[in-house]
């Protein structure tokens, strides 16, 4: 579905978690995956196959049992009968919105099937927190394996289409259970199904698994966003729930303020979030950009002001921490 955003008023933090179900759900046509709002902290996990329908994206929401959030977690999977995930993506002390407990608060919504982004009001200072798919630089091509296959050295995998992957180069493989990088050996396009041949394969993979560049770039950021996440996958798979660290930074080489407005015509330039793991030195990598988020300069504006581009609309605000933004509506 198309992209939506709306502001509203939230009588208390569980008003805004329902809030945000209805938007997600009835508006942006994400998947009710798990509803647990009888739970002692209430939750509902949001699944969606993003704007592409090849995606996999699993966003917890939960009343925090620390006043004043609702705690946020990022998924490989969820398993809605057992109520359990695969690979979180999460902090308890970073990855969440922050909000009331009980008093009103002002809110907006921004989303699509990629990502979803909320602003939170609390007195005069903004809240933003942002979670689901990056704009990735790598390709989103997958190849989909036909058949379950099983760890070893030369495995060769049934695939729907091999052309998606180039021998002697390096992709992330992925199921409902498990994740890690393989090293394409060879590939077979003439065969029926088409087949890749990895050098190595640590784990079993189901029917259905994901093969490519970067097939799950799923971010859950801290609650003063745009600034640190945490990844759902690095390169080479999940370490654990903080393990995949990394940060935004906006691409205006500190020139925003001198460029808002530009003397010649008055114009505002928006700079986009850049998104790069920030770990060990083995893993650093500009992974992509935050999905229409934008940096902006402070000098024509004020928060919750729009700027008009086109046909296009973008409400602005002083983040705190993440600095001033322009999100578009």
């Amino acid at each position: 579905m198309a992209y939506h955003s709306i502001q509203g008023l939230a009588h208390g933090r569980l008003d805004l978690l329902n809030q945000l179900r209805t938007f997600l759900v009835t508006t942006i046509g994400w998947t009710l995956h798990d509803d647990q709002s009888a739970d002692p902290q209430p939750y509902f996990v949001f699944k969606s196959h993003g704007e592409s329908g090849a995606e996999d994206v699993y966003l917890q929401f939960r009343i925090s049992t620390t006043s004043g959030r609702i705690h946020v977690a990022a998924f490989q999977y969820w398993d809605a009968a057992t109520h359990t995930g695969v690979n979180e993506a999460s902090h308890t002390s970073y990855t969440y919105l922050r909000v009331e407990d009980s008093a009103d608060f002002i809110f907006w919504l921004f989303a699509d099937l990629d990502h979803v982004f909320v602003v939170t009001k609390l007195v005069s200072t903004y809240y933003g927190h942002y979670s689901g798919l990056l704009k990735r630089f790598w390709s989103g091509a997958i190849a989909l394996t036909q058949a379950a296959v099983t760890s070893g050295s030369g495995v060769v995998l049934q695939v729907n289409d091999a052309t998606v992957v180039t021998p002697g180069q390096d992709y992330v493989i992925k199921d409902d259970a498990g994740i890690e990088r393989v090293r394409v050996s060879a590939i077979d396009t003439a065969a029926t199904p088409n087949t890749i041949t990895v050098e190595a394969l640590v784990r079993d993979y189901a029917s259905g698994a994901k093969i490519g560049e970067d097939p799950q770039p799923v971010i859950n950021s801290y609650y003063n966003a745009p600034g640190t996440f945490y990844a759902v996958n690095k390169f080479d798979g999940w370490t654990s729930a903080s393990g995949q660290q990394g940060r935004c930074g906006a691409a205006n080489g500190g020139l925003q303020g001198e460029t808002d407005p530009e003397m010649r015509y008055g114009t505002t330039i928006l700079f986009p979030w850049l998104a790069s793991m920030s770990g060990s030195a083995a893993y650093q990598e500009l992974r992509g950009e935050l999905i229409e988020i934008f940096s902006v300069g402070g000098g024509n504006v004020a928060s919750e002001d729009t700027i008009q581009i086109g046909t296009d609309s973008y409400r602005v605000f002083n983040l705190t921490t993440g600095g001033w933004c322009a999100v578009k509506e």
